[in-house]
C-alpha cells in the first residue's frame, strides 16, 4: 500500500507558475476611485468668533453644526449648513455676562482639488442668521430685527480614512454680517463626514 501511494505521488507532472506577465504600473493603494461620492453628510463643532463692531461685545464662542451635500463631480458639490454657537456679552457694560446664542443657516458651492487620500476646497454662499436675544440692540451694534443676511466663504483640508465611506477635516469660514453694520465672524471648526 505504502509503494502504491509512493509511486502516484512521484508520478505528478511538475507544477508551473500562473504569472503571465509582470503587473503593468504601480497599484494605487487606497485607489480613490473606490471613495464613495453622492449625497453626503457632515458633523462638525469648533469656535466662532466675531469682528469688527459686534467684535467688542461679543466674546468668541463654542459651535456645533451640520452639512448635508451631494457631489455632482470630483470637484463640485452643492451643499446646506446649519450652525449654532453660544457667545457671551462682552465689555463694560450693564449687559456683561449675558449668553448669546447664534443660527445660521446658508446654501453653499463647494470646489475640491482631490489627490491620495487628502483633497483641498473651497465653499462659499450665503444664508440668514439668527440672534437669540435683543441685546446687541440694546448696546446700539444691531438694528431692531435680530434676523439678517450673511455671505462669505472659506476653505480647509480632508483627509479620507481607508473606509470608503469616512473622512474628516478641518474648516475656516468668514462671513460678512449684513444686519450687523461692520460686523464680521470667522469660524473654525473640525469635522467627521459620511458619504451613502
Amino acid at each position: 500500500m505504502a509503494a502504491l501511494a509512493t509511486s502516484w505521488l512521484l508520478s505528478g507532472a511538475p507544477a508551473r507558475a500562473q504569472v503571465t506577465s509582470e503587473p503593468s504600473g504601480a497599484v494605487v493603494f487606497p485607489d480613490p476611485a473606490k471613495f464613495a461620492r453622492g449625497l453626503y453628510t457632515e458633523g462638525e463643532v469648533g469656535a466662532v468668533a466675531f469682528f469688527g463692531r459686534a467684535g467688542q461685545d461679543v466674546s468668541p464662542g463654542f459651535s456645533v453644526g451640520a452639512r448635508l451635500g451631494y457631489d455632482f463631480s470630483n470637484w463640485l458639490a452643492v451643499q446646506g449648513h446649519v450652525l449654532g454657537s453660544t457667545h457671551q456679552i462682552a465689555g463694560h457694560n450693564v449687559l456683561a455676562g449675558q449668553l448669546l446664542q447664534t443660527y445660521q443657516s446658508t446654501l453653499e458651492a463647494k470646489l475640491t482639488y482631490r489627490f491620495s487620500q487628502t483633497s483641498l476646497f473651497v465653499e462659499g454662499g450665503g444664508g440668514i442668521e439668527r440672534l437669540s436675544t435683543n441685546a446687541l440692540y440694546v448696546l446700539g451694534v444691531e438694528p431692531r430685527y435680530r434676523v439678517g443676511l450673511l455671505f462669505g466663504g472659506g476653505g480647509g483640508i480632508d483627509y479620507h480614512s481607508l473606509s470608503r465611506h469616512f473622512s474628516i477635516g478641518v474648516r475656516g469660514d468668514f462671513e460678512v454680517l449684513h444686519q450687523l453694520t461692520s460686523s464680521q465672524e470667522l469660524m473654525a471648526s473640525t469635522y467627521l463626514r459620511y458619504t451613502f
